[in-house]
């Protein structure tokens, strides 16, 4: 009767209560056996803790995602009490957020036959705001679960319906002045495959805002890889920017330490090697104590491995951050310096047209036997371009028809060092030579 008071009172702060949508989530990160939505079942649990750490990447390019650890277990009561350490990604700021912790909590209210029922308090956040850690309240979720388990040998079937406030209610809040309940629902498929190990699970669930696929794959016992890609219905968006609804894929690793060592394992052996009448005794609960201290230790030695691990990737993505800002900024050097190429090159090439118009007006000039005024044109176009071999050979004619011969083999030799092809020039200056050897020789003989 306790129970179902206290259910019909959470039940009205659901509906009574006000949040908006949660800022941040990574999937496989609270607890239960889902990507992002809760769930109850009717079997106690048979773990003494779960650990382990996921992240939800949004862009392969630059490296954007959220991760972070969690840690759950159950205590008295089939009350479950989770904990996580979280750096989220902001979609909108196309950047990393603050660290923020989490508290959840979940608590079995009945079970009749394979249904159950839970309730809870999800995402009671604390983040750094304005320099001092505070309660995000805008994050604080609170549902209830109904759940059935369907199990036929070693293949099983779960549903899961709830309804939910805050990160569970995204897409039904219409504004900031109302309620904003949502309902969510998922289903989890055990395989059989890989059985020895606890079974590949395959995940479909609907979280209040979106679709989320993911599967869980034993690797031993103890540890299970999580795989997974939430909100399906965006995928198109996957890896772009300045979009706030992005998809993400979601890894994970799952740590989960049994409450009683496996039949399977050397440990087991040893220890059903003690009679029925010995389990009592006080040395067969010492040498299971031992065994399962012995069990906790390399527990506790994973779990530092894996957070040297995860500092490690951290300070590898920050590298890659700082490459890429590099990468950025030489970029727009080489952007700045070939804009400023086009520029010369586009001012050179207005030289050159503006020279040979003054090229065009000194030859008017020349055949109109104004040799002045056409020796000032090639002047000012030489100034404009001095590369231009043309106005050199013009202004030697010039020289050569003024009668200035020395500086008319000047200009035509300037011309031919410009441009080494020019034909005609090479021909005049051959002429020229021919002709003074000639004269030369006359003057000699006579």
């Amino acid at each position: 009767m306790k129970q179902v008071k206290w259910l019909f009172l959470l039940l009205c702060v659901v509906l009574l209560s006000h949040t908006a949508h949660a800022s941040s989530q990574v999937s496989f990160m609270k607890p239960g056996s889902m990507m992002r939505v809760p769930s109850s079942s009717v079997e106690e649990s048979p773990y003494l803790f779960r650990t382990g750490f996921a992240s939800d990447l949004y862009g392969i390019e630059d490296f954007r995602m959220s991760k972070g650890v969690f840690f759950d277990m159950d205590i008295i009561n089939s009350l479950n009490v989770g904990l996580s350490v979280i750096q989220p990604y902001d979609v909108t700021a196309m950047s990393a957020a603050d660290v923020e912790y989490g508290f959840h909590l979940t608590k079995r209210v009945m079970a009749y036959g394979d249904i159950s029922m839970a309730v809870g308090l999800w995402d009671f956040v604390l983040r750094d705001i304005d320099g001092e850690m505070q309660v995000d309240n805008q994050d604080f979720s609170i549902f209830a679960v109904i759940s059935t388990e369907k199990m036929v040998g070693e293949t099983g079937f779960n549903t899961y319906m709830g309804v939910g406030s805050g990160g569970l209610s995204r897409g039904f809040s219409s504004n900031d002045s109302t309620t904003s309940i949502g309902v969510f629902a998922g289903f989890l498929f055990r395989t059989g495959m890989m059985s020895d190990r606890g079974g590949i699970n395959l995940i479909g669930e609907f979280d209040g805002g979106g679709l989320n696929l993911g599967m869980q794959i034993p690797l031993t016992a103890e540890y299970r890889l999580n795989l997974g890609i939430s909100q399906l219905q965006w995928l198109p968006n996957f890896g772009k920017d300045n979009e706030s609804d992005l998809p993400a894929i979601s890894m994970g690793l799952t740590l989960a330490i049994p409450r009683a060592m496996p039949e399977r394992t050397a440990r087991r052996s040893r220890i059903s090697t003690v009679s029925d009448e010995d389990a009592g005794t006080p040395e067969a609960e010492t040498e299971y104590g031992a065994e399962l201290d012995s069990l906790l230790r390399e527990a506790d030695a994973t779990i530092m491995g894996l957070r040297d691990s995860l500092r490690i990737s951290v300070q590898t993505v920050d590298d890659l951050n700082n490459t890429i800002a590099q990468l950025r900024q030489q970029k727009s050097v080489l952007e700045d310096s070939l804009q400023s190429v086009k520029l010369q090159q586009h001012v050179m090439q207005q030289n050159i047209n503006l020279a040979l118009k003054h090229l065009s007006r000194s030859l008017r000039y020349f055949y109109a036997g104004d040799y002045i005024q056409a020796l000032n044109e090639v002047d000012i176009a030489i100034q404009l371009n001095p590369n231009l071999s043309l106005a050199y050979a013009r202004r030697g004619s010039i020289y050569y028809k003024m009668g200035d011969i020395q500086r008319a083999t000047i200009n035509w030799n300037l011309a031919l060092q410009i441009d080494p092809e020019y034909d005609d020039v090479r021909n005049i200056l051959k002429v020229l030579q021919e002709t003074r050897s000639r004269t030369g020789s006359f003057m000699k003989n006579n």
